[in-house]
């Protein structure tokens, strides 16, 4: 705009201008506070969808606690059909897979725990299920699934010796004694002092040696 132009040119430049570049400036200011709002409304949508799954999930744990196995599915099955967004959907998958196990249905267990798997949020809820779905496919007898899935856990950090103890589990139920107090003489030396486990896993092993497990340098 030219400094030295007569006030009425500098208007008249001025409405110019807001008739050229009016428009757009008011429809990006609309976007703008569309955007805002948008946002600020999706993640109200968030808080309110993870405080509804909160309250059903503690409700299920409530059921589970009491054995009220038809409150946990209910529950349950609300999480992961109407919030499977949240980080509770796996949880009460696992729950899920619980009832199936205590129901003798190893094949609802078994889909349960590859869903809590392919949806969890964290490395501990991974782990947990993939623990769960490698006994259930033992007591299936899927040697080759349970391996696999052994596998896929990689070295696993502080979870190694559960996955060592149930490396000894799938050789046992196999019928290699040897391999089978290879893997629990492993978990025991990765399983942390103190253990509550101890004692169980210690029993497994020796029992294992005496029925002539082959000799692995004790």
């Amino acid at each position: 705009m030219d400094v030295h132009a007569s006030e009425k040119e500098q208007i008249e430049q001025l409405r110019k201008w807001w008739k050229e570049n009016g428009a757009s400036i008011v429809t990006g200011l609309l976007l703008g506070l569309s955007v805002l709002f948008g946002v600020k409304a999706w993640f109200g949508y968030q808080d309110s969808q993870a405080a509804n799954a909160s309250n059903l999930y503690a409700q299920m744990m409530t059921g589970l606690s009491s054995q009220q196995n038809e409150q946990v599915r209910s529950r349950a099955n609300d999480i992961i059909g109407n919030y499977s967004g949240t980080g509770y959907a796996p949880l009460a998958a696992l729950a899920l897979a619980r009832l199936a196990v205590d129901e003798a249905d190893p094949a609802s267990a078994q889909i349960q725990l590859e869903w809590a798997l392919d949806h969890a949020d964290s490395d501990e809820i991974r782990h947990l299920a993939r623990l769960r779905l490698v006994r259930v496919l033992i007591d299936q007898k899927d040697w080759k699934g349970a391996a696999a899935r052994i596998a896929e856990a990689g070295d696993a950090g502080a979870y190694r010796y559960l996955y060592d103890e149930l490396r000894g589990d799938l050789a046992l139920a196999k019928g290699d004694a040897a391999a089978a107090r290879s893997a629990y003489k492993a978990a025991l030396e990765a399983m942390p002092p103190q253990s509550p486990a101890s004692g169980f896993l210690t029993t497994k092993y020796e029992n294992v040696a005496l029925a002539g497990g082959g000799d692995d340098g004790q």
